[in-house]
């Protein structure tokens, strides 16, 4: 019973697929030993990584903090800024306001305008003779020094009526000055 011999020869359909071999596996001991090293060394580097993060975080905050204060200076300084330039304008404004008043306080004053209101709404004229009284300063110690050796002088009835012709003089000299400071404090205040 003999067979005709014939040789067959596998071959694939697909000449691109991949041609299958066997490896034979190390000894359970060195596998297990390089997959710890594996662990380990993948262990480290999270560490490292979760280092760095840590670190860019933290770098990224302290960033951002500088740069949250450097806008904080630089609004305040601008801040600063416009109320001084604001201060400056109310001061300006204020000198050309003082001004104007001092030049409508010198208009007032005038004595060609304080002639023609006295004319005109008071019915005051020019004067037909003006005559002045020159008194030399004296002070209020000097004077009451004056007044009590004219006194002492005369003890008489002259020396009594010099002392009361001197106390009315005191007190219309101080009757007077009352009336140009109020007089001033009038214009003043308009």
């Amino acid at each position: 019973m003999a067979m005709p011999a014939v040789k067959r020869e596998h071959r694939s359909e697909h000449p691109s697929s991949p041609r299958l071999r066997l490896v034979r596996s190390a000894p359970r001991s060195a596998k297990n030993a390089r997959h710890a090293v594996s662990s380990r060394q993948k262990a480290c580097q999270a560490a490292r990584c979760r280092r760095n993060f840590r670190l860019a975080c933290t770098l990224l905050v302290v960033l951002a903090g500088i740069g949250m204060a450097r806008v904080e200076l630089t609004v305040r300084a601008t801040e600063t800024s416009l109320i001084a330039n604001t201060l400056r304008q109310d001061i300006e404004n204020e000198r050309i306001r003082t001004e104007v008043l001092e030049a409508r306080r010198t208009a007032l004053c005038a004595p060609g305008r304080i002639e023609s209101i006295a004319c005109v709404s008071m019915g005051m004229g020019a004067a037909d003779s003006v005559a002045y009284l020159d008194m030399p300063a004296v002070g209020a110690e000097a004077a009451d020094q004056l007044l009590s050796a004219g006194m002492s002088a005369g003890n008489g009835p002259s020396g009594r009526i010099a002392g009361v012709l001197a106390s009315i003089m005191r007190m219309t000299a101080g009757e007077a000055q009352v009336l140009l400071v109020g007089d001033a404090g009038l214009a003043s205040s308009r």
